[in-house]
């Protein structure tokens, strides 16, 4: 028994230490990288309260359609991905990201996060919070939702009230998108281990049989080996 303990006193520490955290607290305009589509500028936020702030944000300057890029500093791995289909603005979307003290805001829908280099199973949670009146709505290319996500994401009325949404990578890029109304972002997390591939798996109904004496997982036809890789 004392030994089952060590064994999993270790490997939750293994998790800990192998998860990747990605915090979206003030963030400077120096550590933001924006491609042609796109120029870095500042917005005050909260104006005639005690709250007012001046934040860097990145305004989408490009045409319809045009997809923007935008990388951080010490987040690699990860890249803001946006585009308006406004064609009463020719596409343009001024402040579409605002960096404040305490998160990340998205001032419309349709702004992406795309994690590259995950692995098969690998957790996702995001904590986040609706930007304003219109509840947040989530999707994901490349993982599959946790079954215990709200549908929705309401704004919280203070920090503490920040929901986590998890996700579970099926490959080595997953996209996470709003689509309703934007949203505010702490910071997202990505870790991995047997509980989020045995989830995934569940999830999408996932069959594992062993071929040649090797693990072989079976997904909507796709056949995967134990690490996740398509064969």
């Amino acid at each position: 028994m004392k030994k089952f303990f060590l064994f999993a006193a270790a490997a939750v520490a293994a998790l800990t230490v192998n998860a990747k955290v990605y915090n979206f607290a003030g963030i400077q305009s120096t550590a933001i990288t924006v491609d042609a589509q796109g120029a870095i500028s500042t917005y005050t936020m909260d104006a005639g309260t005690e709250k007012e702030q001046t934040v860097p944000s990145v305004n989408y300057t490009n045409t319809v359609g045009a997809l923007m890029h935008v990388s951080i500093a010490g987040m690699e791995g990860l890249e803001l991905q946006y585009k308006n289909g406004n064609e009463s603005k020719d596409g343009h979307k001024d402040n579409i990201l605002k960096f404040a003290d305490d998160y990340m805001q998205t001032d419309g829908k349709n702004v992406v996060l795309v994690f590259s280099g995950v692995e098969f199973g690998d957790e996702i949670d995001l904590l986040v919070s609706a930007k304003g009146s219109t509840a947040a709505v989530f999707t994901a290319e490349g993982a599959i939702a946790d079954e215990a996500n709200p549908a929705s994401v309401a704004k919280a009325d203070g920090l503490d009230g920040y929901v986590t949404l998890k996700f579970y990578a099926e490959g080595s890029e997953v996209s996470i998108k709003e689509t309703a109304g934007g949203y505010r972002i702490i910071s997202a997390t990505i870790g991995g281990g047997e509980q989020a591939i045995d989830n995934v798996n569940a999830n999408v109904k996932a069959q594992k049989v062993f071929e040649n004496g090797q693990l072989v997982i079976i997904k909507n036809g796709v056949r995967y080996n134990a690490l996740g890789a398509a064969l």
